[in-house]
């Protein structure tokens, strides 16, 4: 979150030199009276002024603040020329006590967060507040996608990049020279680009696997289905050969759609399981979702076509569960076959010649 924050009242002393114009901040609006508290607390020490243990507890006191909203600060970098910091929260879930009572299979989230207060040192170095933003615009994408480890990883590494540039500016006592500031820039940039690089390779397997915990959800429904066609079929005394090849197929072209998905999650190639992992978890999970049902209904749909004898295929009766269940299975697991399969039969059902006339009769 990019907002802007003025400053605190409490904190509006003449005696920091502080700007009198409000300053760009990502993260929590509480960041900024946190590295305020914390700029007049060091401004003090350092001087030894008979206020330094009143500065010191409003710090504290604005810490604790701060780390009961936000969450704990563990990582933090703060500037000694400004009222300026980065710093990285992690706020932990609080477990109940009926988690506490039942093993954990699911993994909670933690929310991960950068914050970043550094107008105050960035004014006469550009460049170097331009890749901050951009830090701060790559945090985004990574909070709202990764998850767990990886996410930890891609924050502690931004938080790293933006803790460098603010040191480039510690360390540069007079005004950054241009060339200086150009070539940090250049090397962090760098860095950047390989966060980035991580970071979609992290996606890309964090939105298959959300992907497919859409897909197994969704097998519920689709046994839930099954049973209750076939209790149907049973009740209405309908219960043979045919309806055990309607309930197969549905199975069978369920499976065949999680195997196809499942066994396509590899390294991302053109034409394999690619998915945009930025559309968000719960609109993957819903994708995967009706996956299932897709597979099982496209493989009824198939067992129809081949017993209906419009695709001209001869089956014993002995190996016609197994032909029908494979047939099934192969409509789910591939799209091309199906699309081979119903073209060929739509080719059969209507004859190209009496396809045009019909295109010609209604022009």
């Amino acid at each position: 979150m990019t907002e802007s924050a003025t400053l605190p009242p409490f904190l509006d002393d003449p005696d920091l030199d502080a700007p009198d114009r409000a300053t760009a901040q990502a993260g929590s609006p509480l960041f900024a009276e946190l590295v305020w508290a914390h700029h007049r607390y060091e401004r003090s020490r350092r001087k030894g002024g008979p206020d330094v243990d009143e500065m010191e507890r409003a710090y504290e006191d604005k810490l604790r603040e701060f780390q009961e909203k936000v969450g704990d600060l563990e990582h933090v970098y703060w500037s000694t020329k400004g009222a300026s910091a980065v710093g990285m929260t992690v706020k932990h879930e609080e477990r109940t006590s009926r988690e506490w009572s039942l093993p954990r299979i699911v993994e909670h989230d933690e929310v991960v967060q950068l914050h970043r207060l550094s107008d105050w040192v960035t004014t006469d170095a550009p460049l170097v507040a331009d890749l901050l933003h951009e830090c701060d615009l790559l945090a985004i994408r990574v909070g709202e996608v990764l998850r767990g480890t990886p996410e930890r990883i891609a924050m502690r590494w931004l938080l790293g990049v933006q803790a460098h540039l603010l040191g480039f500016i510690e360390r540069t006592r007079k005004l950054p020279a241009d060339p200086a500031e150009k070539a940090i820039v250049k090397t962090q940039r760098a860095q950047l680009v390989a966060i980035e690089r991580y970071y979609h390779r992290a996606a890309c397997k964090t939105g298959r696997l959300v992907y497919v915990t859409g897909m197994l959800i969704g097998v519920l429904p689709v046994l839930l289905l099954g049973i209750a066609v076939g209790t149907l079929l049973w009740l209405a005394g309908l219960w043979g050969t045919e309806a055990e090849l309607v309930v197969l197929c549905l199975g069978a072209g369920t499976l065949g759609a999680l195997v196809s998905a499942i066994s396509r999650m590899g390294k991302p190639e053109k034409g394999k399981f690619n998915i945009d992992f930025e559309l968000g978890r719960p609109i993957l999970r819903r994708l995967g979702f009706f996956k299932p049902l897709v597979g099982a209904i496209v493989g009824v749909a198939l067992l129809f076509l081949l017993a209906s004898g419009i695709a001209h295929v001869a089956v014993d009766e002995e190996s016609k569960l197994y032909y029908y269940g494979f047939a099934a299975f192969l409509a789910g697991f591939s799209e091309r076959f199906v699309n081979v399969m119903f073209g060929e039969s739509e080719r059969r059902l209507i004859p190209p010649k009496a396809g045009k006339a019909a295109e010609e009769d209604e022009e």
